[in-house]
């Protein structure tokens, strides 16, 4: 886990978005801007950046320093991902957070993301 201020990647596995947040998605289909990818497609994300995967599936892939790959994570339909460019700051155990710099993002079959205002995920 990286803990200097370069830009990270970070999401909750647990993140059930549409699931546990229903009334959340006529709010966010107003108010977010779509991204599609087309398959095997690779997600260069802005920093900062809130998404939800919205249809299809998003792998996550993290280069080694010898040089493997190494797939983290393959995120689905609700799952929220943001980048940002301060040092993580422990807040949410529960996230994965890695340097953006070592990570790949790639489409699995065609994919839609909803780029969000972070205010909009507020699930308080």
């Amino acid at each position: 886990m990286t803990t200097d201020p370069r830009s990270s990647l970070s999401f909750r596995r647990d993140t059930h978005l549409f699931a546990t947040r229903p009334d959340l998605i006529d709010k966010l289909e107003r108010r977010s801007r779509r991204i599609h990818l087309a398959p095997d497609q690779l997600l260069h994300p802005e920093v900062p950046i809130a998404c939800i995967v919205r249809l299809g599936k998003l792998r996550v892939s993290q280069f080694l320093p010898d040089g493997r790959e190494v797939t983290r994570a393959v995120l689905q339909a609700g799952t929220v991902l943001t980048t940002g460019t301060s040092a993580p700051s422990g807040e949410d155990a529960a996230a994965d957070i890695y340097d953006l710099a070592d990570i790949v993002l790639t489409a699995l079959g065609e994919v839609e993301l909803w780029a969000v205002p972070p205010e909009d995920l507020d699930t308080d």
